[in-house]
C-alpha cells in the first residue's frame, strides 16, 4: 500500500541518515543508539533539552538516534505496535503549540527565538517514526 511505502521509505531515509555506535568526521558527530529500552518522554528531555520545543509525546520511546551536523540537532525514535490514532493524536498538538503544517505531509515548523524547530512522522504498519530537529543558525 501506499502508507506501506512512505513508511519503508522513511525508514530507509532514517536508517541512512543515522549511524550506529559513535564516528567523528570533519565536523559531523554521529552519536547513537540514545537511551535504550522503552523509555519516556520526559527521560529523552533530560538527555536532550532541545525537545522542551515540541509538544509531549504521550507514547512509549524506542530505539532513539541522536545526530548533530553543524548546528542542527536530530533525534528520531519510533512507538513500535501502536495504533494510528496515537499519531494522529501527535500531529494535533502542533497547530495549537504554535507549528505551521507543510502541505500534504507530516512536517510541522516553527521559529523561536533564532531557533528553527522541524517535527516530521510517518506512520505505517503498526509503527511510528518521529523525527525531531532544530536547527540554531
Amino acid at each position: 500500500t501506499n502508507d506501506m511505502k512512505k513508511f519503508f521509505l522513511f525508514i530507509c531515509a532514517t536508517l541512512m541518515f543515522f549511524g550506529c555506535g559513535k564516528e567523528e568526521a570533519g565536523d559531523e558527530l554521529i552519536i547513537g543508539p540514545a537511551p535504550t529500552g522503552k523509555v519516556t518522554w520526559a527521560t529523552v528531555v533530560k538527555a536532550y533539552p532541545f525537545l522542551d520545543g515540541f509538544p509531549v509525546f504521550d507514547g512509549e520511546v524506542e530505539n532513539c538516534q541522536y545526530k548533530e551536523l553543524g548546528s542542527m540537532k536530530t533525534l528520531t525514535f519510533f512507538d513500535y505496535k501502536c495504533d494510528k490514532s496515537v499519531s494522529t493524536t501527535y500531529y494535533a498538538k502542533f497547530i495549537p503549540a504554535g507549528f505551521t503544517k507543510s502541505e500534504g505531509s507530516e512536517i510541522f515548523r516553527k521559529t523561536v527565538d533564532k531557533k528553527n524547530y522541524i517535527f516530521s512522522g510517518s506512520y505505517g504498519g503498526g509503527s511510528f517514526g518521529l523525527s525531531f530537529s532544530v536547527d540554531t543558525e
